[in-house]
């Protein structure tokens, strides 16, 4: 009896094509349900490496600002009150020639707001760590001045492409010239380190400016509006422990790092948080007054983020 072979092969055959449809729709299924429980974590890993990064970087710039306290006498200021700056001016450069420090005073005192300088609690933090000339009585426009267009190494080393100043491109000093100075961005983010100097935390009757208070310290500033790319406003956090009221500053509670300064970064949502209005403060590290924004801000004190530190 003869046996017909190619009938017996070709369901054979046709089976196993069958089967190996079946068995790569399961792998696609199985892989596309990795790779949506992957994608989470993988995102969740690099926001941790940024967060860490950016932790590191800080660490970084509070050596360099201690540094330059220890060689310059004073902490940097921030910016935000004209008499603070002008002291530390003569403090810093005791040998600075008349003209230079009228005409640099002349140069960052701002037009509609003269109680503050053109340099905001951002630009600040860049001015101060980068180098000056070793002229000791021309140290902002003698060689390698920073307003020299070639400027001297610093005490921190800024990463140029980070270095901007398209945080303030829309905002104008009011006498005719665009504000120039730059801010640092930290890695993967669209908004600036940012520095308190403790001088400034609030307004202060011994840093008064023609007899008026000057607001206390923020960034943006209080009269720079439509600055592109922020989101929200950063003023100084207070601490949870408590204190004595006194005529000079009412509230109960101390400032966190309350003689040195604080550095604040937005975090990876680029938001420092919501103004809350009326104007309260905002405490570490129990989270008291934080909106959203606040929760991923990473600053010279927390661990990580101020959401880590939350008890």
């Amino acid at each position: 009896m003869k046996t017909n072979t190619h009938n017996n092969i070709r369901p054979l055959s046709r089976n196993r094509i069958g089967f190996t449809l079946v068995e790569l729709l399961v792998v696609i299924s199985i892989i596309a349900i990795l790779a949506g429980l992957l994608i989470p974590v993988i995102g969740a890993v690099r926001r941790r490496g940024q967060v860490t990064a950016t932790v590191l970087e800080i660490q970084n710039l509070k050596n360099a600002i201690e540094q330059y306290k220890q060689k310059f006498g004073d902490y940097p200021p921030d910016g935000s009150n004209k008499v603070v700056f002008y002291r530390h001016i003569r403090v810093a450069f005791p040998r600075i020639a008349p003209t230079e420090l009228n005409d640099f005073m002349t140069y960052v005192t701002e037009s509609d707001a003269p109680n503050t300088t053109i340099l905001n609690p951002a630009e600040a933090l860049v001015f101060f760590l980068g180098g000056f000339s070793d002229d000791p009585r021309y140290p902002f426009t003698g060689k390698g001045g920073p307003l020299t267009g070639n400027r001297n190494p610093g005490l921190f080393d800024f990463d140029p492409a980070r270095l901007t100043t398209t945080d303030e491109t829309t905002y104008n000093t009011g006498d005719g010239t665009n504000d120039i100075f730059a801010v640092y961005l930290p890695k993967g983010a669209d908004v600036p380190f940012v520095y308190f100097d403790s001088r400034t935390y609030m307004s202060r009757t011994i840093y008064s400016f023609n007899n008026t208070l000057v607001p206390p310290t923020q960034y943006p500033h209080w009269h720079q509006h439509g600055t592109p790319n922020i989101i929200g406003i950063v003023r100084p956090y207070r601490s949870d422990e408590a204190r004595q009221a006194t005529p000079a500053d009412a509230y109960t509670y101390k400032w966190v790092n309350p003689i040195t300064f604080q550095i604040i970064v937005a975090g990876i949502d680029n938001d420092f948080g919501k103004n809350l209005n009326p104007p309260q403060y905002k405490h570490y590290p129990s989270g008291g007054n934080y909106s959203d924004g606040d929760n991923s801000n990473i600053t010279s004190f927390s661990r990580g983020t101020l959401e880590d530190d939350i008890p």
